[in-house]
């Protein structure tokens, strides 16, 4: 009997030492097949340390050159896109609709999309972020699900006062409303003064992560004259997150802004060596006052400005520091060619023709050492080009590719003709017994190589696949002859 009472008061020692540790010591909650931080660092879904190198696109206010301009920032081989959208108390509202089909495009060219709303910019009133929040909700059912390819910026550049305390309390209410509503993402928090008073984070971060009940918020610093105008600013405001553990990213920044100019170069060499993510402000768009934040001169990316090419092509820029999220299989992530090393390459023209065919051509298709995106040959045809003309390269052979996600394949004009305001091309296929057409939309396409993408995902028949062709389309414009090319089809 004395064994007895000895055993049970040494278990129920234990049982209150583990209760207390598990009270006092409680482990991080990882959102469910997602993203999540631990530490000052963002992992994906695979537990992969995920490092933004990405570029805005102010959908909502150019709703219709979305697919364009998101099809081009993946050629760029940027691996996210930061999406601008709008709750309706300022801008058009984006429908739940229009969200999942930016989240689907953004997924087919293997971008992770970051989503923010920008009727909040600059705005004080909490009722402003509650309006977010509320947009978030009511639009929940397109982003669960999407855990491990969206995060939620909640509120673009909320609380312009450069007061920190006012901005933690608000976001202490807002982010818990997120959670119990059911999404677990991972969420991001701009700082207070416009997205440029690091100070409230530095201040008042830890008590905004520690509000949120999964611990899987991450923070925004938005650099321009003020947050990133020299070198020591920029490292200062970066250091004074990370230090304390907390995730960041530098959500916006441009090379100079209204009232100054901004140390670009500090920030995304400094970036590189934290680990710090970046999205550059912006695709294109900025009016005249701030044109020179426009990274490119058209939507589809053909013309670079200055700072486009520092962005893409700079030491410290997409093409040199951008590492897609595994999430997608290890692609590329899209760009302006190359092959996709997990992709099941189904035709590649290095032998011969592969028995595709041409419509509306007027010579070919050949396969051609001219151009290629992988080995030595592509698939070449002449077309002449008219008002609206459309040209196809297809093969009609019964195939099945039941499991696979995307098709895609890379085309390209030839950098002669009178292409007018530009070819675009669809890739498309035909399947079931009654040649169902399905396509990845139209992109208008360049002179050195354009991924296009087919999201298999949501077709039916796919065991019993009739065609795949791309349907390329002159503009109204166009007249004369050119070259039509394609190569590196692949699945996966």
């Amino acid at each position: 009997m004395l064994i007895l009472r000895k055993s049970t008061t040494l278990f129920l020692a234990v049982l209150l030492l583990i209760s207390t540790s598990l009270l006092f010591s409680p482990a991080p909650v990882k959102a469910a097949n997602g993203f999540y931080v631990s530490g000052n660092i963002l992992y994906d879904a695979t537990g992969t340390p995920f490092v933004m190198r990405g570029i805005n696109h102010a959908h909502s206010w150019f709703k219709s050159d979305s697919t364009t301009a998101i099809i081009a920032i993946a050629a760029t081989g940027a691996n996210t896109v930061r999406i601008v959208l709008s709750d309706g108390s300022q801008y058009t509202k984006d429908d739940i609709t229009t969200v999942r089909n930016l989240i689907s495009l953004a997924e087919q060219n293997n971008l992770i999309a970051v989503l923010e709303v920008h009727d909040t910019t600059g705005k004080d009133d909490t009722a402003s972020l509650n309006s977010a929040v509320d947009y978030w909700i009511s639009i929940k059912d397109a982003l669960i699900g999407k855990e491990d390819k969206v995060i939620i910026n909640i509120a673009n550049e909320w609380y312009g006062t450069w007061n920190g305390s006012n901005w933690a309390d608000a976001y202490k209410q807002a982010i818990p409303k997120l959670r119990n509503a059911g999404l677990t993402h991972t969420l991001i928090v701009d700082s207070a003064g416009w997205g440029q008073y690091p100070a409230s984070i530095h201040d008042y971060g830890k008590s905004v992560f520690n509000a949120d009940p999964l611990k899987n918020t991450m923070f925004s610093i938005h650099m321009y004259e003020y947050a990133g105008g020299d070198a020591a600013t920029v490292k200062s405001n970066i250091d004074g997150v990370i230090n304390q553990g907390l995730a960041l990213i530098i959500g916006e920044f441009g090379y100079k802004h209204t009232d100054g100019d901004v140390d670009e170069a500090t920030i995304m060499s400094y970036s590189q060596q934290k680990g710090v993510g970046w999205l550059a402000w912006s695709w294109k768009g900025n009016g005249s006052e701030w044109s020179y934040l426009d990274l490119t001169s058209d939507w589809a990316g053909n013309s670079l400005t200055s700072w486009g090419d520092t962005i893409v092509n700079g030491s410290n820029g997409i093409k040199a520091t951008s590492v897609p999220s595994p999430v997608f299989g290890g692609s590329s992530g899209g760009g302006t060619g190359g092959s996709d090393s997990t992709a099941t390459t189904l035709y590649d023209f290095e032998d011969n023709t592969q028995n595709w065919l041409g419509i509306n051509v007027s010579g070919g298709p050949w396969s051609v050492t001219d151009w290629a995106t992988s080995g030595s040959k592509s698939l070449k045809a002449d077309a002449q080009l008219g008002n609206g003309s459309q040209h196809y390269l297809f093969l009609s052979s019964n195939q099945n590719l039941t499991g696979k996600s995307t098709l895609k394949a890379t085309v390209k004009h030839a950098n002669w003709g009178s292409i007018g305001n530009g070819i675009t091309a669809k890739l498309y296929i035909k399947a079931g017994s009654s040649w169902t057409w399905y396509d990845g939309g139209p992109v208008q396409i360049n002179s050195s190589g354009t991924i296009l993408s087919l999201n298999l995902s949501a077709i039916p028949d796919l065991s019993n696949v009739q065609e795949i062709g791309v349907q390329f389309t002159g503009a109204s414009n166009s007249s004369g002859q050119t070259a039509l090319f394609l190569d590196n089809v692949t699945v996966h």
